[in-house]
């Protein structure tokens, strides 16, 4: 029985491992779609889908923003278009059940990555001196820097106005998962 229950236990951490990785290859693989989705956009309406305050009213997150870009309902300002898909959303999981494609859900509808988290999509603004956007996962401890779950623009950013990625005092960065780094 003991024999029995070591090799149990060996195979469970083996069986966790390859799905861990296989989750983050994975998240690899929708962040890459997301940026060539993203570079499509820009190629086509000239900037990326901006967020921020006094930009895109009535929409609640720069996620939300993301996704109503790259499904072809708003330009980089917010306006309502009607634009063309720029990635099939089908190939993703999203945070709700409801219709991206339809108005009336454009509040509450995001991608998710393999852990069923949010991902984090930021517009350059002032004081950036890396990408035009971030994209990314939190990967798989859900933690962006340090011990907050949610990246804001201010925890984001060094003082030089570069992207943080992984540092000693931002041990929780250390698993995430960049589109443009």
């Amino acid at each position: 029985m003991a024999i029995i229950g070591i090799l149990a236990g060996i195979t469970f951490g083996v069986v966790k491992g390859v799905q861990e990785r296989a989750a983050i290859s994975q998240c690899r693989t929708e962040l890459a779609a997301l940026g060539t989705a993203l570079e499509s956009y820009k190629k086509q309406y000239g900037d990326y889908p901006q967020a921020g305050s006094g930009v895109w009213t009535g929409l609640t997150s720069n996620e939300t923003r993301l996704l109503q870009g790259l499904v072809g309902k708003r330009g980089p300002l917010g306006a309502t278009i009607p634009g063309r898909l720029f990635l099939d959303v089908a190939k993703f999981s999203l945070n709700s059940t409801l219709d991206p494609l339809n108005a009336t859900n454009q509040d509450s509808v995001k991608f998710q990555d393999p852990w069923g988290r949010d991902y984090f999509y930021f517009y350059k603004s002032a004081g950036w001196t890396a990408t035009s956007y971030v994209l990314l996962s939190t990967g798989p401890d859900g933690y962006a820097f340090g011990t907050t779950a949610t990246p804001t623009t201010t925890n984001l950013l060094n003082a030089n106005g570069t992207i943080k990625t992984t540092a000693a005092s931002d041990a929780g960065a250390a698993d995430n998962i960049y589109a443009n780094q």
